[in-house]
């Protein structure tokens, strides 16, 4: 059987049931929100959806991509809109965690099911057989669990558990599309309580709140210790678990230790009383507004966070623990190095962390054939699902690498089965090969198994570990990525633009159409670019190196504008944060294939300046002020494109998404967006692809320079008149004032005559004298350098 996800039926809605609605709105795919009907409601049935609706709408960070999607949601319920279910193609149950209410539930939709509508659940940890009892062949046949975990945007793990009687074709087709449409990270689990990260995690957190309060550890102890310098996000354990809601905690772990009975660790999920008091007293954490931790407001109108002290449950500040070994990880950008020091060292912190790494190891080692399938499920689900930087076995494989290490953790301790045996019939790791050809200990064979990718992801550490690198200059190297097609990657800290970058772009632009017939700019890197080098820009303004400075200013213009009229297609590739001249580089290609999460931005009012590499030149065009585009009428005049750009510029606006950044104008709607990360530089190389065959064709042209017709000193007056009320109204300081004032004469054309169309050079000499001019002034310079010391913007 085929099948095709169009339309979708979430019935709950629920933090998990609304959010799940949300994401699928993300990426175009309408859905029904179905809940009960309160007792007595008369007025509006449908209000317990509608208030999910409601909520996630409100929800922080966001839930949408931009909030314009909702309108794919329609609300209702499952007594006047069962019926409803017939016309979707997949219908996710998210209700509350009772098989009860779920099999009450499934009788009621099978009554209206067509044939072939695939039915999940969302359920966190109940086994799919305890839900199927009396369903019919045709609902067990189309049956599966899909875990979401929350914030379901945000988190990559996809966990999904088919049963014996699961279609297998349709176990493929949900795995493709929660790859490719869903943007998931897509964990197989066997149908077993809690599947594989709830169950790991839940006995790591447990088992480390256990040792914590037996060895009289603070809260704030605990999460500096089990934090960034073992591998794991700075919420750690208590702050993860406010996040998550104490009550969740407390659920999961009560269902585990209910229905694992013959797990050898299982006492490690009797939650401590300490957890079920502060559920009984509704301190829940994030939701509650307190819960391990509390933030509470001062006289003095500030907000601290308050810990909890587990002996006296009682709140109390917090003191910043020091210790050593975490001292001197953190001189170290190693993250294996990190942990090494952690687990080598000899105070309080290093005990702690060997005797809970030891806990959690052994635990994944002696689970791992009875919840999954592999290592790699295990490690995917904890690094997906939690945000560690290494899985359960990488950690392993550090260890087996350094066996003095090894020892220190485990203190004689005999090593569980599946490590010997990766010891005696392995090669002595879990993982073998290097990039590109990495390989994981199958302990179905004991043999040897390519680790699995997505299909037709790009690596690009593969392709430079094979010689593909035609030129690496220290900043930046251009690879080849085959079909002709090359790609430019940054590798400078944060891969601010240096002038390596810069000449990088020069390379690649003018030798590169010689050797390929499309440029993809990307990299594999958390952030695309944080901008310009702001040191580099400070230690020339502090020296007053003003010709140097500006030549570097008119370097990084004239490499852009190379980009922009480049022979070749050359298309961007953003992930997470493009900002100021990162976003610049992305406005002068001739397509940009984003990461759905790109936060995109002209920040440089934030740092005292403006935007100098041509951002507002390409804003002002974007938002129509073109000499082509005014003669058509379609803004109301020139000022209406200077508005846009100065509201959105003035106050440094970021996107919040790829799609918001359409909307911004950061990115044209004609630009593609991608929602997993694996797949990005594959999709953007496709889309190389496509440009260069369309200009083969003589479909596709090289951008032909464009002039601007801009409203003048007018305009400005109007702007600057805007700047004065905010100042007086004291919602802006006199320096921010300054900055705006240089904005608006930027943007407005500066002397030009509103009858007359200027270059784009015209525009960018303008940027390159407001921002010069903005680099003499004390006070930007303290906010650069507040920035580079403190990574704070500095208001003065």
């Amino acid at each position: 059987m085929s099948y095709q996800i169009r339309k979708v039926a979430v019935l709950g809605a629920g933090v998990m049931g609304a959010a799940i609605a949300a994401h699928l709105a993300n990426v175009g795919i309408p859905s029904l929100l179905l809940d009960i009907v309160p007792a007595d409601e008369k007025k509006d049935r449908d209000v317990v959806a509608r208030t999910g609706l409601e909520k996630i709408l409100k929800a922080r960070p966001s839930a949408f991509y931009s909030k314009r999607a909702a309108s794919l949601i329609t609300i209702g319920n499952v007594e006047d809109d069962l019926e409803e279910l017939a016309d979707v193609d997949w219908i996710v149950e998210a209700v509350v965690e009772r098989v009860d209410i779920k099999r009450a539930l499934y009788s009621k939709i099978e009554m209206v099911l067509t044939p072939g509508t695939i039915i999940s659940s969302n359920t966190s940890g109940l086994p799919a057989h305890m839900l199927l009892d009396e369903r019919s062949e045709d609902f067990r046949h189309n049956f599966l669990i899909t875990h979401f975990f929350n914030p379901v945007r945000y988190m990559r793990l996809l966990e999904i558990v088919p049963t014996v009687d699961t279609d297998p074709a349709l176990t493929q087709y949900m795995q493709q599309f929660a790859t490719e449409v869903l943007g998931k990270g897509v964990v197989f689990c066997k149908d077993t309580p809690n599947f594989i990260a709830n169950r790991i995690g839940t006995h790591g957190f447990m088992s480390t709140i256990q040792r914590g309060i037996a060895e009289g550890y603070t809260i704030g102890e605990v999460d500096t210790i089990l934090g960034p310098t073992m591998g794991r996000p700075k919420s750690a354990i208590f702050r993860t678990a406010d996040l998550s809601g104490l009550d969740i905690s407390l659920h999961v772990a009560d269902n585990l230790y209910e229905n694992v009975p013959n797990d050898p660790y299982r006492e490690a999920f009797r939650a401590p009383e300490i957890l079920r008091e502060l559920v009984k007293r509704k301190w829940l954490g994030e939701k509650t507004g307190q819960g391990f931790y509390k933030r509470v407001k001062g006289s003095d109108g500030k907000s601290s966070i308050l810990e909890l002290d587990l002996k006296t449950l009682e709140y109390v500040p917090q003191n910043k623990v020091r210790y050593p070994s975490i001292g001197a990880a953190r001189n170290s950008s190693d993250p294996k190095k990190q942990i090494l020091t952690v687990l080598s060292g000899d105070d309080r912190a290093s005990v702690f962390a060997r005797e809970t790494t030891a806990d959690s190891l052994f635990y994944a080692a002696d689970l791992a054939e009875e919840i999954a399938d592999s290592i790699v499920a295990i490690d995917e689900a904890m690094r997906w699902g939690f945000n560690f930087t290494f899985g359960s076995f990488e950690v392993w494989d550090l260890l087996l690498e350094n066996p003095e290490v090894l020892k220190k953790v485990f203190q004689g301790r005999k090593l569980p089965a599946l490590v010997r045996r990766v010891i005696d019939k392995g090669q002595g790791t879990f993982y073998i090969g290097g990039v590109g050809q990495r390989k994981y200990f199958d302990f179905a064979t004991d043999e040897y198994k390519p680790v699995p990718v997505p299909e037709g992801s790009i690596s690009l550490q593969a392709f430079k570990a094979s010689n593909n690198v035609v030129y690496d200059n220290g900043s930046a190297a251009l690879i080849d990525l085959g079909d002709g097609v090359a790609c430019l990657e940054f590798h400078t800290k944060m891969n601010a633009i240096d002038e390596g970058i810069i000449e990088m772009l020069h390379y690649a632009v003018g030798d590169g159409p010689e050797q390929f017939r499309a440029l993809v700019i990307g990299n594999e890197a958390d952030d695309f670019s944080a901008g310009a080098n702001l040191l580099l820009v400070l230690m020339g303004a502090r020296s007053e190196e003003w010709r140097q400075l500006e030549g570097a200013i008119n370097g990084l213009q004239q490499a852009h504008q190379l980009l922009k009229y480049s022979p070749i297609p050359v298309v961007a590739a953003p992930v997470g944060r493009a900002l100021g001249g990162g976003c610049e580089i992305i406005m002068h290609c001739n397509h940009t294939r984003a990461l759905a999460e790109s936060y995109i931005g002209l920040v440089e009012v934030g740092v005292g300046l403006v935007p100098a590499g041509g951002g507002c030149k390409e804003l002002l065009l974007r938002q129509g002020a073109s000499l082509e585009t005014q003669k058509a009428g379609k803004t109301g005049g020139p000022f209406t494109p200077v508005r846009k750009a100065f509201e959105t510029i003035a106050v440094a606006t970021v996107s919040t998404s790829a799609v918001e950044a359409q909307e911004l104008r950061f990115l044209r709607k004609t630009d593609a967006i991608t929602v997993n990360r694996d797949l990005l530089l594959r999709d953007a190389k496709a889309d190389a692809i496509k440009l260069a065959e369309a200009q083969a064709a003589g479909k596709w042209k090289p951008a032909q320079p464009q002039m601007l017709l801009l409203p003048g000193v007018g305009a400005r007056l109007v702007l600057e008149q805007q700047v004065d009320n905010l100042l007086f109204t004291e919602k802006i300081s006199e320096h921010d004032a300054v900055i705006a004032r240089q904005l608006a004469r930027v943007l407005t054309g500066g002397e030009c005559s509103p009858l007359e169309p200027v270059t784009e050079q015209y525009v960018l000499d303008l940027e390159r004298e407001a921002f010069l001019k903005l680099c003499g002034m004390p006070k930007t310079q303290a906010r650069m350098e507040s920035v580079l010391m403190t990574g704070k913007p500095l208001r003065n």
